[in-house]
């Protein structure tokens, strides 16, 4: 019989730096799982379906969500009303199983998980240390528009505020501090799957 497994949610304002401390927890603990999410936005050059996301069509999506097929979804209005959802077997399989899956997800989606699963996840905010400093981490980036950074910065006092309601909140100021935080967190919490998984390796 498998100990259950647990769910490390991660969420936080788009620039926060959510990606690298992911990744570096990651590294030190490859035996953590990725929830690859399910979308109906198309792929983009360098992603491969069923490991950066599921990609599938918008009927396909909808059907999933009237079978009740997932933990969560959310329409993204500034990525051009796509679609994006957990899927319920990634989860169930995940805790059956006794893995740690890592969802990285958006803020109020984690409050969906933690809502459903509320025994079984540590819900981790990660925060920047100011708008100003979110700003220039979104400019630095490329990757937006100035009108969705703007659309970014304007919806950061209501996220940090929901952020609230998470388990523990890091704010990513100095990296090697806040990549610190997040192993410890993730270690006292996970601490006998940890241990199980690192003497099957």
């Amino acid at each position: 019989m498998h100990e259950r497994g647990k769910l490390i949610v991660v969420a936080g304002p788009s620039g926060a730096g959510k990606g690298t401390l992911e990744a570096r927890l990651m590294e030190k603990y490859p035996q953590i799982q990725f929830s690859v999410s399910v979308t109906t936005r198309p792929p983009r050059d360098y992603e491969v379906d069923g490991i950066h996301y599921f990609f599938i069509d918008q009927p396909s999506f909808i059907k999933k969500i009237q079978k009740n097929e997932l933990v969560e979804w959310q329409e993204v209005y500034n990525k051009n009303g796509h679609l994006y959802g957990t899927l319920r077997s990634f989860v169930e399989d995940a805790l059956s199983s006794g893995k740690i899956l890592l969802i990285d997800i958006d803020i109020k989606g984690g409050l969906n998980v933690k809502a459903q699963y509320p025994e079984d996840t540590v819900s981790i905010f990660i925060r920047p240390p100011s708008k100003d400093a979110l700003l220039e981490r979104l400019k630095r980036r490329g990757t937006d528009s100035p009108e969705q950074i703007q659309i970014r910065l304007e919806r950061m006092p209501e996220e940090v505020a929901l952020g609230e309601h998470f388990d523990e909140q890091i704010i990513n100021d100095d990296l090697e501090e806040a990549t610190r935080q997040m192993i410890t967190i993730v270690e006292k919490k996970c601490q006998q799957l940890l241990a199980k998984k690192m003497e099957n390796t």
